[in-house]
């Protein structure tokens, strides 16, 4: 449990540290499914994500662990022992790249093959997520890569996680 603890600070501090100390909680009524994981993405009608205020907040982990859920089977090939030195050194790259090339250029230049088609999946998958709940593109594509940049210090957790959290509904 302390594994699953310390992975989803880790993940929290990456996707919006104000969400760390209930991490964990969080990332429990995800893995527990049905009603739990239901109410983390009830929202009302000026539910905003990472919006303040009364009813207007609605927190950015549960929509990145769906993402994580619905990339889940190209995130454990990014995890796996063969691909995971090279990604994690095209992700730290993507993430200091200069102003004169965004991260998605830089993403897109890369080859068609693995590792690195699941990195462009992982990406696509867990930015489509934030973007529908209106996260601004270029906020999305940060918090993707600063997440998958925490996925992949973390690849046993990561892979725990994944196998625990089941279908995503």
């Amino acid at each position: 449990m302390d594994q699953l603890n310390d992975w989803a600070t880790n993940l929290a501090m990456a996707a919006d540290p104000s969400e760390a100390d209930l991490a964990l909680d969080i990332v429990d009524a995800y893995i527990e499914g049905g009603a739990s994981r239901e109410e983390l993405f009830t929202r009302t009608d000026t539910s905003i994500a990472g919006g303040f205020g009364p009813g207007s907040a609605i927190a950015l982990l549960p929509l990145v662990l769906r993402g994580i859920t619905a990339a889940g089977k190209w995130i454990l090939t990014l995890v796996s022992a063969d691909a995971t030195g090279n990604v994690v050194g095209v992700v730290k790259d993507l993430l200091d790249i200069g102003k004169d090339v965004t991260p998605k250029e830089k993403l897109d230049q890369l080859p068609d093959t693995s590792p690195y088609t699941a990195l462009k999946r992982v990406i696509d998958t867990v930015g489509l997520e934030l973007r529908t709940a209106g996260i601004e593109a270029n906020e999305a594509d940060l918090i993707t890569f600063r997440v998958l940049n925490s996925l992949l210090e973390d690849p046993q957790g990561t892979a725990t996680f994944i196998e625990q959290s089941g279908p995503n509904p």
